[in-house]
């Protein structure tokens, strides 16, 4: 995956566009250390697959389905691409295309595969497109996104309505004015999609209309004119998730720093429980401002662990801290070895290999190669009489308050007499 350009790209444009602050911040942070994270590592190995397949598609218009056995055990950036790669990634990745292609008419073809953009109108802004498609009528920008976390859509919803991901924007407008191979790509519907194979939703998309990119223009323009100038606006959100500049914002250390912001309540009484009430309580509004307050702590301390490990990496002294070798977990030395080793100390052959059963995602992949569908009735989540925490505009059931209460006074009865 190539990077972007020092200003402004792809990957930070959601995050300059609501603090530009941001950049200035972040260059005077010292240098990371370029780690890149495993997460991050297998993220390039997907692309460089895909990139493989898009390629032979582009060139050659082959079968990808005939070609994906013939790369099994073939190494993509720093690992060999096995089954359970093509069953979990790069199948459901495919799949996905193709039902954003038929969404949207079919008769595609390759345009152009990371491709790189230069944004209108910001100098030396430019960005990577992973795929580009066309159509007589249809032109689909794709973004793929391989990670199993935090899910990545193409349309957000926020207080004002509807925001096309910033990302894509970025991208569609530094496609539609320049040339793709030689011609332009205006003229036809603009759609573009991000494809998360592992995610919640593996494929969302939105069409883009030429008054949204120029009015996405004069948005991006104003934040790096404003990042650029003296004391440019920050703010917290969102965006603020991947920033490594968290570590000196005072929108993010002053609440850390003053914990008396959480005005602490003491919690009912555990004799009388809680009792339903439409009422929001003063304890109710201090958990809110605690949970608040740790969630924020918890993203802050990701980044100023990496910015104390990139500035020791660098020579720099940190009071308590110092650098140490990386404990890695063991790991056997290769399969023939172990069980000739294991074998030969009285080892039997079921006592040094194990079988289990093959992921859902595995096995969705060979039934569909095979043409048959898993009964329902294998697949069943356990009942339970649990429940969990979730933000009011989570689309999950909402558990009556009641039956909550309930579970929370069974729960006192269990501490009170000790089990």
């Amino acid at each position: 995956m190539a990077k972007h350009s020092s200003i402004v790209g792809g990957s930070n444009a959601g995050r300059l566009l609501a603090c530009p602050g941001s950049f200035q911040a972040i260059l005077a942070l010292p240098p990371s250390a370029d780690i890149p994270s495993e997460y991050a590592e297998e993220g390039t190995f997907a692309h460089a697959v895909m990139a493989h397949l898009m390629g032979l598609r582009w060139v050659a218009e082959r079968d990808l389905q005939l070609e994906l056995p013939k790369l099994l055990g073939v190494t993509f950036h720093d690992r060999e691409l096995t089954q359970q790669h093509l069953d979990e990634m790069i199948q459901p990745a495919l799949d996905a295309l193709a039902e954003l292609e038929q969404i949207h008419g079919g008769d595609f073809k390759v345009l152009a595969v990371e491709h790189r953009v230069k944004f209108p109108r910001i100098p030396g802004a430019f960005g990577t497109v992973d795929l580009i498609l066309g159509s007589p009528t249809h032109v689909l920008h794709i973004d793929w996104k391989f990670g199993a976390g935090v899910g990545v859509k193409a349309v957000y919803r926020d207080g004002e309505g509807a925001v096309v991901n910033p990302q894509l924007m970025f991208y569609v407008c530094g496609a539609t004015r320049s040339q793709v191979e030689g011609e332009s790509i205006r003229g036809r519907r603009q759609v573009a999609a991000i494809i998360q194979p592992r995610g919640m939703e593996p494929l969302t998309y939105t069409e883009i209309t030429m008054k949204e990119l120029r009015w996405f223009v004069e948005d991006m323009q104003k934040a790096v004119l404003a990042a650029l100038g003296r004391e440019p606006p920050r703010s917290r959100g969102e965006h603020c998730r991947f920033a490594p500049c968290k570590v000196t914002c005072p929108l993010w250390t002053g609440p850390l720093i003053d914990l008396s912001m959480l005005e602490g309540e003491n919690p009912p009484a555990r004799e009388g429980g809680i009792r339903p009430s439409d009422q929001v309580t003063p304890y109710g509004e201090y958990l809110a401002r605690a949970k608040v307050l740790l969630d924020s702590a918890a993203l802050f301390k990701k980044e100023v662990d990496e910015q104390l490990h990139a500035y020791l990496e660098a020579g720099g002294k940190v009071p308590g801290w110092r650098l140490k070798p990386k404990t890695k977990l063991r790991q056997w030395i290769d399969d023939q070895t172990v069980y000739r080793t294991l074998s030969s100390l009285g080892f039997q052959a079921d006592e040094i290999w194990q079988q289990k059963l093959a992921t859902f995602a595995s096995a969705d992949a060979t039934a569909k190669r095979l043409g048959v569908k898993i009964p329902d009735h294998l697949r069943v989540a356990p009942p339970t009489t649990e429940t969990t925490i979730a933000a009011t505009d989570d689309p999950a059931p909402v558990v009556e308050p009641a039956a909550a209460a309930e579970l929370f006074s069974a729960a006192l009865r269990q501490l009170k007499h000790g089990t």
